[in-house]
């Protein structure tokens, strides 16, 4: 071959080498700028991804204050230790499978090599007890078996998520993360604490390990006192633990913090007597209620027994059920009043109005009184709590202004406060009651009310006739009410209910020694399935005070009391004793001041029947 077809080859295969290094170099241009350009966001995601992870930050939940200020829930700082299984098995696998090489290349290396190559044993008994020596640290800092510790992480191994341990103190915490395990982060939050135990545990109610509220004023006004929880995106590091904070995506909130009307003062003063009831008469549950009667302010609530919401042992609906608003019962003699103000209202009696007692009938049933006290005036049907005058009454009174009062008043319908578990009691069909069941209702029976419902209209009463909307938050400013009764029909009412707790009436020993005092006994027997249920009764007592111008509404109410258990004689002197206190921390100035002799102390028991035991004694059928 000639030289110059020699060099004519040459020159081609190198210009073919170069073309495909041109070609190469093209190529590895144009996939950098593919990169750079085309795929550079979603690059950007993967990388993330691994590098970069949401941190959600909790926000500080509102603290729950009294009217006074004092604080009901706080919350102190916790934190939740997180272990990624799957990682934590991953890596200590790896860990052990390098300290096993390195020992078998140099049994003196590592002080756990004899362990490791502990020939008594099998390589996966030998990696378990490398898992245990590990993680018995985490153990004893967590105060957890360490055997069920590396169950726990074992069984979810596939899983990247894991709380191994909820609500943990910032001190603890902090001494899981010194340990630096693989897996194992933090997550700091919040939890809820109760300063005063069982004295408000029903109204406040409590959060779960989420701190979400779950009964009470917790759960009512949730995403009030919940606030607005942060995120940030954080850099992690090869342990997933957070190195800084790329950015923040969302701001936390600290909640909004919500205070009582509920003081604190006047809930112990409850709580102590009702305690007391429940012990000399070995009730089933006792309960009471304090309304403001000007402004609506529900001042204190009390049922017993009761359960200290700290205790998640004790978040049962034994203990955490609010008996003055689920509790329904026919209400006895303490709708007598009410009854007597609708017929007043419509102008069909008078305070003069006359009525017989003793027995009467309707059809084929009979109506009667413990005692005949002859003739009496209204002020006499409700200081004697006559049965006879209340279903003569009842004759004089149509059907749709009696119910359609009741309504007014309350009755058969929820107070407004959307509180959790309350109930709305029971108001008949009118068109459905025949005249002698329609009687009943006026002394108490065959409808029935909550001891709130019962409190709130009474304190109607005590406002002049003006119905104040209920409210558990402090108002700082007047509620605009609604006038249900007459202003006259209501003092009229006001001044009948205080013979009741003068000498002869059925309700002396709510009599106060600094204060006057306004109210109604009753005696209510409780209904079963069969009907109305032998030897088991509710004692109740509501009442006003200071008669003369109207501070508080308050209604004590006893379960199943054992032995006595006329509601003038059991429920009756709490209410004194409640109240009386209870306006000496309010400041409102004395009225009775050198009549405290006045009070009676007779244990004369007929004095205190009420007449109203309908399920035996008030009414017959022949």
């Amino acid at each position: 071959m000639s030289i110059k077809a020699r060099q004519y080859g040459k020159n081609r295969r190198l210009s073919f080498v170069l073309g495909i290094l041109a070609l190469a170099t093209l190529g590895i241009a144009a996939k950098q700028v593919y990169l750079q350009t085309v795929q550079s966001t979603e690059l950007i995601k993967s990388a993330d991804k691994r590098t970069v992870r949401a941190v959600y930050e909790s926000a500080l939940r509102g603290i729950i204050l009294d009217r006074e200020g004092e604080p009901l829930a706080v919350s102190s700082p916790v934190s939740s230790i997180v272990a990624n299984p799957r990682q934590m098995m991953s890596t200590l696998k790896g860990d052990f499978q390098r300290l096993l090489t390195q020992c078998r290349e140099n049994a003196q290396s590592d002080a756990q090599c004899p362990s490791v190559l502990d020939s008594n044993f099998s390589e996966e008994l030998r990696e378990l007890r490398y898992r245990r020596t590990r993680l018995q640290p985490l153990a004893d800092v967590l105060a957890m078996d360490v055997v069920d510790l590396i169950n726990r992480v074992e069984e979810r191994s596939a899983r990247g998520f894991y709380y191994l341990k909820r609500q943990v103190p910032p001190a603890q915490s902090e001494a899981v993360m010194a340990l630096a395990l693989p897996g194992i982060s933090k997550e700091d939050s919040f939890q809820r604490f109760y300063p005063d135990g069982e004295l408000t545990g029903q109204i406040v109610g409590f959060t779960d390990v989420e701190d979400r509220g779950q009964e009470g004023i917790e759960r009512q006004y949730d995403d009030w006192l919940s606030g607005q929880k942060g995120k940030m995106l954080v850099l992690i590091n090869a342990r997933r633990n957070p190195l800084s904070v790329v950015r923040e995506e969302v701001a936390t909130a600290q909640g909004q913090n919500l205070q009582l009307s509920i003081d604190k003062r006047i809930q112990y003063l409850m709580r102590r007597e009702l305690l007391g009831v429940m012990e000399s008469y070995r009730a089933l549950s006792a309960s009471a209620v304090m309304v403001d009667v000007q402004s609506g302010e529900i001042l204190g609530m009390v049922s017993l027994p009761d359960g200290n919401p700290n205790n998640p042992a004790e978040r049962i609906p034994e203990l955490m059920k609010n008996h003055v608003i689920t509790d329904v019962f026919e209400p006895g003699s303490t709708i007598k009043p009410i009854a007597v103000a609708a017929a007043m209202q419509a102008g069909v009696i008078s305070a003069k109005t006359q009525f017989s007692s003793g027995t009467m009938r309707i059809g084929a049933n009979r109506v009667r009184d413990v005692h005949n006290y002859g003739s009496l005036d209204t002020t006499g049907v409700i200081r004697k709590s006559s049965n006879v005058g209340m279903a003569i009454m009842s004759q004089k009174l149509p059907r749709g202004q009696y119910f359609d009062f009741l309504g007014n008043m309350g009755f058969g319908q929820l107070s407004g406060l959307n509180f959790p578990g309350e109930q709305r009691g029971y108001l008949p069909a009118n068109q459905k009651l025949g005249d002698f069941s329609y009687a009943t209702t006026f002394f108490g029976y065959g409808i029935s009310t909550t001891a709130l419902q019962i409190a709130h209209a009474y304190a109607t009463i005590g406002n002049n006739g003006v119905k104040v909307p209920l409210t558990l938050t402090k108002r700082n400013t007047a509620e605009a009410g609604v006038q249900v009764i007459k202003p006259e029909v209501a003092q009229q009412v006001l001044a009948m209910m205080q013979t009741v707790v003068e000498k002869g009436g059925t309700g002396t020993r709510a009599a106060m020694e600094s204060y006057t005092s306004a109210g109604k006994t009753g005696t209510s027997h409780k209904v079963g399935r069969g009907g109305y249920m032998k030897d088991k009764y509710r004692a109740l007592f509501a009442g006003l005070a200071p008669a003369k111008n109207p501070r508080i509404a308050l209604v004590i109410v006893v379960d199943e009391p054992q032995g006595e258990y006329y509601g003038g004689l059991v429920a009756a002197p709490s209410f004194a004793k409640i109240a009386e206190s209870s306006l000496k921390l309010l400041g409102v100035l004395p009225d009775n001041i050198g009549k405290s002799s006045e009070v009676e102390l007779t244990v004369d028991k007929a004095v205190f029947e009420d007449n109203d035991l309908a399920g035996v004694s008030a009414f017959e059928t022949e």
